[in-house]
């Protein structure tokens, strides 16, 4: 029978702690990984739902795929459609009509 020194039996409780710990943190990590995968997509027009499945099954090979498929951000709002005022009315009309659909005016 081999004796174990009774010192060493000190560190297999630690050694334990610590092995449990593992898994948990690593939980922790994907859960956030996949918020921010949510969130980032969203924030860019695409499917949140769909990429974090994607990220939940593949995990850092999903992560690696959406990096390289994610859409540029929008930088700001959307510019407001420019419209132009009918000289004969005065009213405010598409830029795209010939003719104002107000008066009837003919616009150049």
């Amino acid at each position: 029978m081999i004796s174990i020194p009774i010192g060493q039996w000190e560190l297999v409780p630690w050694f334990a702690g610590v092995f449990c710990l593992i898994p948990i943190i690593w939980l922790v990590i994907s859960i956030l990984l996949c918020v921010w995968v949510y969130r980032d997509a969203e924030s860019r027009g695409m499917s949140g739902v769909l990429w974090l499945i994607i990220v939940l099954i593949a995990g850092i090979i999903g992560l690696i795929v959406y990096l390289v498929v994610r859409k540029e951000k929008p930088i700001g709002p959307a510019p407001a459609p420019v419209t132009r005022m009918c000289p004969n009315c005065g009213r405010s009309i598409p830029p795209e009509v010939k003719f104002c659909p107000h008066c009837g005016k003919e616009l150049a």
